[in-house]
């Protein structure tokens, strides 16, 4: 009996789902968004345009869908580096340099600007971009919030704008690195400390006012 034969119907569109997913990634990569084609991705993937629209409505869903992935595995990596079981500037240096091994990969490098770029001449789809991003600052949000408790501090700025400032200063580098990809994962990392050391200075100017 094959392998298929003892999947369950389910498991099977799971498995189909990944493979497109897999097989758009690729094809986003080197042709765009704009370029790769439903049929392309779906040829890729070893199915038809229809398994393609069983899982998809479409192109943009499918990509939505790649970047809410992401995000999750993301956050789920940030909860766990924010633990509170060090001491707090350590664990914040440890998870920016987590974050940007994670975050540079070539293949997301490249689809990160393939959002970007589709959203810029699409209007629909960047409000559902800034929709996610904003989904996902909250949740960053959170995390953040979680931590400090932790250690029973007080943050400098409200939590929602040192959360806004981390997700764009991480986009800002990621920009840089497509453009000079020799720019060291420690640039980054040295930029995290010196935001924080920023930030625990205000804390100590507010706290002596």
């Amino acid at each position: 009996m094959s392998a298929d034969r003892t999947l369950t119907r389910r498991e099977k569109q799971q498995r189909t789902r990944r493979s497109l997913l897999e097989a758009a990634s690729e094809m986003f990569c080197r042709h765009g968004l704009d370029g790769a084609s439903i049929d392309e991705v779906a040829q890729a993937a070893g199915y038809t345009k229809g398994a393609f629209y069983a899982n998809f409505k479409s192109k943009e869903e499918l990509f939505l869908v790649m970047l809410d992935e992401r995000f999750s595995e993301e956050l789920e990596r940030l909860d766990r580096a924010l633990a509170g079981t060090h001491e707090a500037q350590e664990e914040a240096i440890a998870a920016a340099t987590d974050f940007i091994h994670f975050a540079t990969d070539e293949e997301w490098q490249r689809l990160a600007f393939q959002f970007l770029a589709y959203a810029a001449r699409n209007e629909a789809f960047r409000q559902e971009l800034a929709t996610r991003q904003r989904a996902m600052r909250e949740r960053m949000a959170k995390i953040f919030e979680r931590w400090h408790r932790g250690f029973g501090t007080e943050p400098a700025l409200p939590i929602e704008d040192i959360t806004a400032m981390t997700f764009f200063m991480a986009d800002g580098f990621l920009a840089g690195r497509v453009i000079e990809p020799d720019l060291p994962d420690e640039l980054y990392t040295a930029m995290v400390g010196v935001f924080l050391r920023g930030l625990q200075a205000l804390s100590d100017e507010q706290q002596q006012s």
